[in-house]
């Protein structure tokens, strides 16, 4: 049986003023890459894990200035919209229901149907 690898996001200089990571969320990752990996290949982005949801499938990834929420559980995924920092994204999680503007992302496999 091989070691779960852990990852924690990196604080920034200025942590002490962030927003703490959100209630329901952590950023204390469990095998990230696996979870990077499966988001891209289902998206065909290549992203860095954030956020993983305690109790749910529901993950959130940075690709350039954006972020992305992905659901493993239903294999679709978000560009979030309003938010374009990592304070900006925990303040809007933080918000619950209505937090968060998306857009639904194409679906990356349907070009391989006939």
């Amino acid at each position: 049986m091989s070691p779960t690898v852990a990852a924690e996001l990196s604080q920034d200089a200025d942590s002490f003023k962030s927003p703490p990571v959100p209630t329901g969320w952590t950023a204390k990752l469990i095998n990230p890459d696996t979870v990077q990996n499966m988001f891209h290949y289902s998206t065909g982005l290549t992203a860095t894990l954030e956020l993983a949801e305690i109790n749910g499938s529901r993950y959130v990834f940075s690709s350039g200035k954006d972020y992305y929420l992905w659901n493993t559980a239903s294999q679709e995924g978000w560009r979030i919209v309003n938010v374009k920092s990592r304070d900006e994204l925990y303040t809007q999680l933080a918000k619950g229901r209505g937090g968060l503007e998306l857009e639904e992302l194409p679906d990356y496999g349907s070009d391989l149907e006939g």
